[in-house]
């Protein structure tokens, strides 16, 4: 097992993120944050999706493409808070040479998404699955299988769909 140290989000960081979830609302049409989580991470993954098919936002949304990871990661993460008690967290990868990341974790640090390092990925890479609302049903579900506390156990990478996305 991975060994992993957490702290809690710097208050300049959380600043950040909450201002960046509302970037996110903002960049996918939306106005009501107290909308389903499970709706609003279906836009962000259709989004996504579109983005990787080479469906771009208007331009009347200004939104600098290097912060749509963070404004739709800031975004899914609150969905993950919202829905399932979730926390960010700033995870340090002790074997990866301190290397560091943000992450929203389930109350026993079994679980945890990057979401901000997941949408890097499918933005940059049309190649990966954007298996966000995927994830997010399998969450809802309790299909993630059994897991182990405070394993950090990135579920993006445990996600695969079984039929291709039409």
């Amino acid at each position: 097992m991975e060994r992993i140290s957490e702290q809690p989000l710097e208050p300049n960081v959380a600043n950040s993120m909450a201002e960046s979830n509302k970037q996110g609302m903002d960049l996918l049409g939306l106005t009501d944050p107290n909308a389903m989580p499970v709706k609003i991470v279906e836009t962000i993954d259709t989004f996504v999706y579109n983005w990787q098919k080479g469906q771009r936002p208007v331009a009347n949304k200004a939104i600098d493409k290097d912060d749509i990871p963070f404004a739709l990661g800031s975004l899914w993460a609150e969905q993950l808070i919202r829905q399932f008690g979730w926390q960010w967290v700033k995870v340090t990868f002790l074997d990866r040479k301190n290397s560091v990341a943000h992450a929203v974790v389930s109350a026993d640090r079994s679980l945890a998404v990057y979401p901000i390092h997941f949408l890097i990925g499918c933005l940059k890479d049309p190649n990966v699955d954007a298996t966000i609302l995927l994830s997010f049903n399998m969450l809802l579900a309790g299909k993630m299988g059994p897991s182990t506390p405070k394993s950090y156990e990135n579920v993006m990478q445990s996600v695969h769909r079984i039929v291709p996305r039409a």
